[in-house]
């Protein structure tokens, strides 16, 4: 799994929202001011140009790399039944398993700010903000990352412009070793159930409280996956496969069955 931090972007411009005839021209436009900040955050290639972002960055080891080149991945498939888009984008020089579970990425969710609704109204907003992700990867320290990324922002913000950053959500990446007996009776169970050889990914989403987990625990954390990938997930029409929903049941009761079997 990837880490995280989910973070928000306020610009504060005037005392008030103001009319843009009476006063554009004189007054800051935080949302402008946003615009220029999110612009400088990533290059036109993909890679994120705060400061010592990729300082810290663990490489998969040439095993993992070698396991997923066996992987049956198609680029085009996934660009066109998956993504759904014209191009792929992100950094040059890596393949999308890569990107999407072993690189840091920075992505922009929604800028609410100022008149959204239908019509016209000419106002010059007072505040506007941003939401802004990372995802982060083994060895890349949150806290680190955020100060930098803090940092970096106020070195971009123009004058005029006052700007504060809300954290919603922060927690390090997690890798688990796939060489103990937790994560073998989780692929043999799968393996009964689905018929199939069970394979082992990473994930590019982010679940913070797995490595509280691990570190309280002193145990590996077992991840098993039942998804699809048109489960369209975060996006309209979300679902989950019935079958899978069962099997999923039955992988689990003997996982637990055969973790039994070998305590």
């Amino acid at each position: 799994l990837r880490g995280l931090i989910y973070s928000e972007i306020e610009a504060y411009g005037a005392k008030t929202d103001l009319h843009s005839g009476m006063y554009g021209g004189a007054a800051p436009n935080p949302l402008f001011a946003l615009i220029e900040i999110i612009s400088k955050l990533k290059d036109s290639k993909g890679r994120v140009l705060i400061p010592g972002f990729y300082k810290d960055v663990k490489p998969p080891s040439k095993d993992e790399l070698k396991a997923w080149k066996r992987l049956p991945f198609n680029e085009e498939h996934y660009r066109k039944t998956e993504v759904g888009s014209k191009v792929l984008t992100g950094e040059p020089g890596f393949s999308v398993l890569y990107r999407t579970w072993a690189r840091p990425t920075l992505e922009v969710h929604g800028m609410p700010g100022g008149f959204t609704a239908p019509g016209a109204k000419t106002v010059i907003p007072a505040k506007a903000s941003a939401k802004v992700s990372m995802r982060l990867v083994p060895n890349q320290d949150p806290d680190d990352i955020f100060k930098r990324y803090s940092d970096y922002v106020k070195k971009l913000t123009p004058k005029g412009i006052e700007t504060k950053i809300k954290v919603w959500s922060k927690g390090p990446a997690c890798v688990v070793g796939t060489d103990n007996k937790y994560i073998q009776a989780a692929t043999e169970a799968m393996h009964e159930v689905f018929h199939k050889d069970t394979v082992f990914i990473r994930s590019g989403g982010s679940i913070p409280i797995v490595t509280d987990f691990q570190d309280v625990l002193k145990i590996p954390s077992v991840m098993m996956g039942f998804g699809l990938p048109d489960d369209n997930l975060h996006a309209p029409n979300e679902k989950f496969h019935i079958p899978n929903f069962y099997r999923g049941i039955e992988s689990i009761c003997l996982f637990f069955e055969k973790l039994g079997g070998n305590s």
